[in-house]
């Protein structure tokens, strides 16, 4: 079995005829991308064509041909978490005609059949998939299926194909509805030029919060001011797994131990509100599932990390699912609880 697999798409045209392919290959490791050829009787000999690498073509009829290709989130663990599925979208003469659609099964998946291609034509579109093993990738029957196809049935994307002014570039990390203070806010983004890489914040720590105070595995713990003159201690209760993606922030008393409270049994609680009812008096929490801070993500899934800004200390909020928005949210933590402080959204490419 390979040890890694990488997910290729691509375009080609026939300038001299009304006919495109789509087409997508898996590659095993550093194997060059090789796209499988499909029947000449379906595509007339265009998927001989060598790989180009194309996300944009035209048709002879002018129709302009753009393809775009994604992965879902990969995750470090579950049944297949580590080889996601691969998705695309497609538009033709400026008009979305599938969004987001799977050409590679994946999470465990993969003994369905693969889609290898779409062949273009004015009224059809034919689809052609192929059964697939790592051990042979390019191996099996094909098998195509037509589909008519009306282009006006399909209304022009003013997103995709709006003034390149219009829409802020992708990746650009964007202050959304709820945000407080606009200027602290931009000046959190401009300490991390790099934006928002990553979820899970349990080896690095952005303030050095926790250098060395780790009471556990997965509990680490540190001194804070919350307000002038009054410290609290922040522990860090984290996670990596399957049932336990997330972090659990508390706010305790300076001469609280947690190591002999925070107990793994407390994680079987099933619901998506972290129990507070075990915790001692003066003891608080901040967690998804909370208002004001992912209501509607589980305390399990969300992640926090560290930033400090003017000598004080901030979460930064981000779910383990990065499908979920908000992108991130900045907290304040208080003598009890927390102050919502910061709204970002990240400009993701448009499917």
């Amino acid at each position: 079995m390979a040890d890694y697999a990488t997910p290729h798409a691509e375009v080609v045209c026939q300038r001299d005829s009304n006919i495109a392919v789509v087409r997508f290959a898996l590659t095993s490791d550093e194997d060059p991308i090789v796209y499988r050829q499909l029947p000449a009787s379906v595509d007339q000999g265009l998927s001989v064509t060598p790989t180009l690498g194309l996300s944009n073509c035209t048709m002879a009829n002018g129709w302009t041909i753009r393809l775009r290709d994604g992965q879902q989130q990969a995750f470090g663990y579950g049944q297949g978490g580590a080889d996601p599925p691969a998705f695309f979208s497609l538009w033709i003469a400026k008009r979305k005609i599938l969004s987001r659609k799977q050409w590679k099964p994946g999470y465990g998946m993969d003994e369905a059949p693969r889609l290898i291609g779409i062949v273009i034509r004015p009224d059809r579109l034919s689809y052609c998939y192929a059964p697939h093993t790592y051990a042979a990738p390019n191996s099996g029957a094909i098998a195509c299926q037509d589909k008519s196809f009306q282009l006006t049935r399909y209304a022009a994307d003013g997103i995709e194909y709006a003034r390149p002014s219009s829409r802020p570039p992708v990746g650009t990390i964007l202050l959304a509805y709820g945000t407080t203070e606009p200027r602290l806010c931009r000046k959190f983004l401009r300490l991390r030029p790099k934006g928002f890489q990553g979820v899970s914040t349990t080896v690095n720590d952005s303030a050095n919060v926790f250098p060395a105070e780790a009471i556990g595995q997965d509990i680490n713990v540190a001194t804070i001011e919350v307000s002038p003159g009054a410290l609290r201690k922040l522990v860090r209760w984290s996670g990596t797994n399957h049932y336990f993606d997330g972090d659990v922030m508390l706010l305790t008393p300076l001469a609280a131990d947690p190591s002999k409270i925070l107990q793994e049994s407390m994680l079987d609680d099933s619901g998506d509100k972290f129990s507070t009812d075990k915790l001692p008096p003066g003891w608080s929490v901040i967690a998804g599932h909370m208002a004001g801070l992912y209501p509607q993500v589980s305390w399990r899934y969300v992640h926090f990390d560290t930033q400090r800004i003017d000598g004080r200390l901030y979460l930064l909020a981000q779910p383990s699912n990065q499908e979920q928005r908000p992108t991130a949210i900045l907290v304040q933590p208080l003598a009890r609880g927390f102050k919502t402080i910061c709204v970002f959204q990240r400009v993701e490419p448009h499917f």
